[in-house]
């Protein structure tokens, strides 16, 4: 029997699947993974947890790599430069001021920050933003610098108290939630915020997945809440958002069959092709396939339906 990593109670913890990696050269980072559900919080966790020795080398330096969909992208100062402007991101934008005022807000954090298009977008608006961090993947340190960040590697020295934590995308990728939640609570003022988006895995997630990339949680709304009563915090917006779930299973499909795979091809054709055309030809492929591209409205949706969820949460 295996400790729920929500409850800590190991009476209704089963065993739930195998990990399924995106990539055959991911599974020297993960180990023997396997994956357990907690009936109780319907949550689902790795077990065991990869070494974290290793898991900090695959973050790094392997995560965002030259060659793993979409994260070539990351190489071309162009895209990175307007990066912010993406739907996606303006869809942030618009959630995050409908529910907050920013002209409150001062210090913002972001766990897993990439190249920190959220506060860099939110920033352009409320100029008196200042922005911190905690990202160690190489590829992305040098845009953060470029747009004002305050990097935290350890997230032990970090001493400053934020008015908003920003975790998108993130928690997924964390070993113990309630630990990190622990570290949000104890970085947060008083009247201050969490925003999260994680990926949605009711059942239907389960169905046909492709692959579980190299995320270790996985949240449903139930879990979510769980979380929220146990650590004392309260939503202020619970919503659903992005493509369907059979969208989603495409996208894993296409990149499954296209990265790796023809690794050698893609990396003789980036000499040629700059990364923005490569961009291009793989979202009018998709598009083809999944009707209109790039739909706002994709995150704004709010149905049980979409592959993410997202909330705001506070102190009680």
């Amino acid at each position: 029997m295996k400790d729920c990593l929500i409850c800590s109670k190991k009476d209704n913890v089963i065993f739930f699947d195998n990990y399924i990696h995106q990539f055959e050269q991911d599974k020297k980072y993960f180990d023997d993974a396997k994956l357990y559900k907690c009936n109780v919080c319907d949550f689902t966790f790795v077990n065991p947890m990869p070494d974290e020795k290793k898991l900090y080398y695959f973050y790094k330096k392997i995560y965002s790599s030259k060659i793993r969909p979409p994260y070539y992208e990351l190489e071309d100062e162009g895209i990175k430069k307007n990066s912010f402007l993406k739907d996606k991101n303006l869809s942030y934008l618009i959630y995050l001021t409908s529910l907050i005022d920013f002209k409150k807000i001062k210090n913002i954090y972001d766990f897993g920050s990439g190249i920190g298009d959220i506060g860099y977008a939110l920033k352009k608006k409320f100029t008196q933003l200042e922005l911190h961090c905690s990202e160690i993947d190489e590829f992305c340190k040098n845009t953060l610098d470029s747009r004002g960040y305050k990097n935290y590697d350890d997230l032990n020295t970090i001493d400053k108290k934020f008015d908003l934590i920003i975790a998108t995308h993130a928690l997924e990728h964390a070993t113990n939630i309630n630990d990190l939640f622990k570290k949000f609570i104890n970085f947060l003022n008083p009247s201050g915020y969490i925003f999260f988006e994680v990926p949605n895995c009711p059942q239907e997630y389960w169905e046909n997945r492709i692959y579980d990339g190299s995320h270790l949680l996985f949240y449903t709304k139930k879990s979510i809440e769980r979380i929220a009563k146990i650590h004392k915090l309260e939503f202020v917006n619970l919503s659903f958002s992005a493509h369907s779930f059979k969208d989603d299973y495409m996208y894993q499909k296409y990149d499954h069959e296209n990265a790796y795979k023809s690794g050698k091809y893609l990396r003789l054709i980036k000499k040629i092709l700059p990364n923005s055309i490569l961009s291009t030809l793989r979202n009018y492929k998709l598009g083809k396939d999944s009707g209109k591209l790039s739909k706002l409205d994709w995150f704004i949706n709010n149905t049980g339906e979409n592959a993410y969820m997202r909330g705001i949460l506070k102190k009680i």
